[in-house]
């Protein structure tokens, strides 16, 4: 496989990326911009039991994540009562889950979390605790959603749940072998590899870019790429993150990820 020699090179480019771009980019994502009121209204463990919630349910959506999902589960919330147990976030998110895509599943994965031993214990939890804890909560996740700690959802949930605890203050979790979410838009970025094979490559990036930055984790990574590969112009996207010289950073990207292809 050619994933070797074009890994690094895509490393080189982004290293480029000043940390304080790495940060903004964070702080464009979606799931970051429209839960920040309610990280202010909410117990710092019933937040994060909601992010939690929150990536689970965050696939086969009605439309882009950042235009038919953030912002109605946003407004939905905002606009009502603030929940003092799993029960009580339950019924407010039910109704809402029933008008998506794939309803069935996804009021079953909302049961199945929020009545679970680790919803319970996430919300009376701080947000100091829950840092400390991350990688255990990872694997509890995983094993409460009957899933691999790899698959999607469950990682994405990680890293909303990340997002979270940035926003009650929390930099300091251990992310390291949390892997970046697999979804269609990665799958454009790096296209002809399995959902491992795109995992590792990303990973091989990630480990290259620490040795330059080493606060980054695949929250800044994930939040560029999946931001990156959605735009119509994403050179103005760069270019608005205060990226310099954003044509060296992208410059051949699909290229450089074309030549990753397994060789059938």
């Amino acid at each position: 496989m050619g994933d070797n020699l074009a890994a690094p090179q895509i490393s080189e480019a982004l290293k480029s990326v000043p940390w304080s771009s790495w940060v903004s980019v964070v702080g464009r994502a979606p799931e970051f911009r429209q839960m920040e009121i309610l990280s202010k209204r909410y117990s710092p463990g019933a937040f994060l039991t909601l992010m939690v919630i929150a990536g689970l349910n965050d696939y086969q959506l009605k439309g882009k994540a950042e235009e038919a999902y953030w912002p109605p589960l946003r407004s939905l919330l905002e606009g009502s009562p603030t929940p003092g147990h799993p029960a009580d976030l339950y019924r407010i998110l039910e109704p809402f889950y029933r008008k998506e895509r794939l309803p069935t599943a996804k009021v079953a994965r909302l049961s199945r979390f929020l009545e679970s031993p680790l919803a319970e214990e996430l919300w009376t939890m701080s947000s100091s605790d829950v840092s400390k804890q991350l990688r255990t909560v990872w694997e509890r996740v995983a094993n409460t959603m009957g899933q691999a700690p790899k698959k999607k959802t469950v990682v994405f949930s990680l890293k909303t749940l990340g997002i979270g605890l940035l926003w009650l203050g929390e930099d300091g979790f251990d992310f390291d072998g949390i892997p970046v979410p697999v979804d269609s838009r990665l799958e454009r970025l790096t296209p002809g590899l399995s959902e491992d094979e795109i995992r590792s490559f990303w990973d091989e990036v990630l480990a290259e870019l620490k040795k330059t930055e080493s606060r980054l984790t695949h929250i800044h990574l994930d939040s560029l790429l999946w931001q990156y590969a959605g735009e119509d112009q994403p050179r103005v996207f760069l270019e608005q993150l205060g990226v310099p010289f954003p044509e060296k950073v992208m410059k051949g990207f699909r290229n450089l990820c074309d030549s990753t292809k397994r060789q059938d």
